[in-house]
């Protein structure tokens, strides 16, 4: 059978695109592969009955749910509030170092006001900032709608923005503002959601993450990441379309003329003239294309393409609910006693060469954590608590090996003490411990470098048009590693390309 489009990969980024592509033409035959048993790619959960326990594997937030929000008018637009239930928390974050939280209201104005009343030494500052992310912050987070026409830009902000913010780190951008170590820390903190530090992450684009999650609006929803992902799945199913899971894709197919007409799986050969790929673009083009392909120009673009940060998780299981010991936030965020060594500390470990004492202590033991409680979200998960810090594969051994089950076990240790001294009524309530590494997300997605949030957005995105006059016709990449971290970037994405390929079609 001739398909219209296939999509490699049946990660959130596909899923939102084959459903909006068939929400405009339901007689468009579009057939999704993927390599795992489940739809999702990031964006599904496993289970561990015996703990009575399900674990989300990225969904923590899903931003510019509010009115007026991206994310918000896509799922009106697929009608997906018909069939997701959602939970809107009252906090933003709540905010740990030495035993003591300080909630975030889920609001910028208040938000503003709690943290001038918990430094007003900054109060000046935190003022400039909130004006920062309100107005840079908006125009970046419109961008697609200034380019379609139906949002009139400020010129002269984005103007400003290119000469004076577009090039510095969040770093550079929150010290040239405020002089509390404590203060950066927590306004940084929002890089976790797209996987870099303020050394990381470019400060204009950051300030677009933080008006999305903090001004438009959060929400979770409830059946966690796998109930969003199978509900587009089966739009795509009832549509006509299909999907094909336990079926690795193992190569492009291209013809003499370097123009791609399908696709070779473990379950044999299906073909169209329009293949998507969702998978990390290094990993595509060592194993997906035949070697004939000059793919040079496009390699030295990709050195420019650097991966998001790594991630380690830790998923813990209570055997009380965790509101009742302590944990009374749906989302916290630990920070160590120094904050202001914490960055110090990464760029030691990397200039070391990844020494792994430095590493864990860099990223483990000093750099913020994030911690969610699902059981405050969905309690027919479990009673579920996971701790999220940003890590590096580079001091990471391979696995089934003796030095990865210590290294894994030790990564447990750290990180559920770093818990357990915040909230010490929690020790002795934890059942069940898991971890997972930079390694197994490289296992389960195929992500260079264990990347759980595809590109990093940094200074230089130059790199980020890898695919722009790619040597093979018929080729998109849809996937975090173009459309950027996050869900609300994906779907974002996917409503682009989903309105330019239908345009062709």
């Amino acid at each position: 059978m001739q398909w219209d489009a296939i999509f490699v990969g049946a990660g959130i980024t596909t899923l939102a695109c084959s459903a909006l592509l068939l929400k405009e033409n339901p007689a468009l035959r579009l057939l999704v592969i993927d390599k795992h048993i489940v739809p999702g790619g990031y964006s599904t959960v496993f289970r561990r009955p015996k703990a009575g326990a399900t674990f989300d594997c990225s969904l923590h937030k899903l931003s510019g749910m509010g009115e007026g929000g991206n994310l918000n008018n896509i799922f009106e637009k697929l009608g997906l509030y018909e069939e997701l239930e959602m939970k809107y928390p009252s906090d933003y974050f709540c905010c740990f170092k030495d035993k003591s939280g300080c909630p975030l209201p889920n609001d910028a104005t208040q938000t503003q006001e709690v943290l001038k009343q918990a430094f007003p030494a900054q109060a000046d500052a935190i003022d400039t900032y909130f004006e920062q992310v309100a107005i840079y912050g908006r125009n970046g987070y419109y961008q697609f709608q200034m380019l379609d026409g139906t949002i009139e830009p400020d010129i002269e902000q984005l103007r400003y923005a290119h000469k004076h913010l577009k090039n510095i780190t969040v770093e550079e951008g929150l010290n040239a503002l405020f002089d509390d170590p404590y203060l950066i820390e927590i306004l940084a903190a929002p890089g976790i959601y797209v996987g870099g530090y303020p050394e990381d992450l470019g400060y204009l684009y950051y300030l677009h993450v933080v008006y999305a999650t903090l001004n438009k609006g959060n929400a979770y929803v409830v059946g966690a990441s796998q109930k969003l992902s199978d509900v587009l799945a089966k739009r795509i199913t009832d549509s006509g379309g299909k999907v094909v899971l336990s079926n690795p894709v193992t190569e492009i197919l291209t013809d003499e003329h370097n123009q791609a007409y399908g696709v070779r799986c473990k379950k044999g050969e299906f073909y169209s003239n329009s293949i998507f790929i969702n998978t990390s673009p290094h990993y595509a083009l060592e194993n997906l294309f035949n070697t004939n392909v000059d793919f040079s120009t496009v390699l030295k673009k990709l050195e420019a393409l650097k991966p998001a940060r790594a991630t380690t998780t830790v998923y813990l299981v209570t055997d009380l609910p965790p509101e009742q010991l302590g944990l009374n936030h749906t989302e916290s965020m630990m920070f160590s006693e120094a904050p202001g060594e914490a960055g110090k500390l990464r760029k030691a470990a990397e200039q070391s060469g990844f020494d792994e004492a430095l590493c864990e202590q860099a990223f483990w033991q000093n750099s913020p954590m994030e911690v969610t409680n699902y059981h405050l979200l969905d309690s027919d998960g479990g009673k579920v608590i996971c701790l999220n810090v940003l890590d590096s594969i580079d001091h990471w051994p391979q696995r089934r090996t003796p030095e990865y089950r210590e290294k894994k076990a030790r990564a447990g240790e750290v990180l559920v003490e770093r818990l357990l001294q915040q909230i010490p009524s929690l020790r002795g309530h934890i059942e069940y411990q898991e971890v997972a590494s930079p390694r197994t997300y490289v296992r389960f997605t195929n992500n260079t470098d264990g990347s759980g949030y595809g590109a990093m957005v940094g200074t230089d995105i130059s790199g980020h048009v890898f695919h722009h006059k790619f040597p093979i016709k018929g080729i998109e990449f849809v996937s975090a590693w173009v459309a950027g971290p996050s869900y609300e970037a994906a779907f974002g994405y996917a409503q682009v390309k989903a309105k330019k390929w239908g345009q062709y079609v």
